[in-house]
């Protein structure tokens, strides 16, 4: 509970510091991250094109 209120930055830096503390890493993977996409591997090659088509053009639109 107390990584909830650390920014981003400083969480990775305590990370640097503090390898083996599982419930900070947790912590930090649990925080959305931006520009990424998320395309399952089950997913048929149609549908991941279509995904990735939209994420282009919604880069582009910004």
């Amino acid at each position: 509970m107390k990584y909830k209120s650390m920014t981003k930055s400083q969480l990775k830096q305590y990370l640097l510091n503090n390898r083996d503390d599982k419930e900070a890493l947790k912590e930090l993977q649990s925080r959305p991250q931006k520009n990424v996409i998320t395309i399952s591997a089950n997913m048929n090659a149609e549908e991941q094109e279509r995904i990735l088509k939209r994420a282009l053009s919604n880069l582009k639109s910004n």
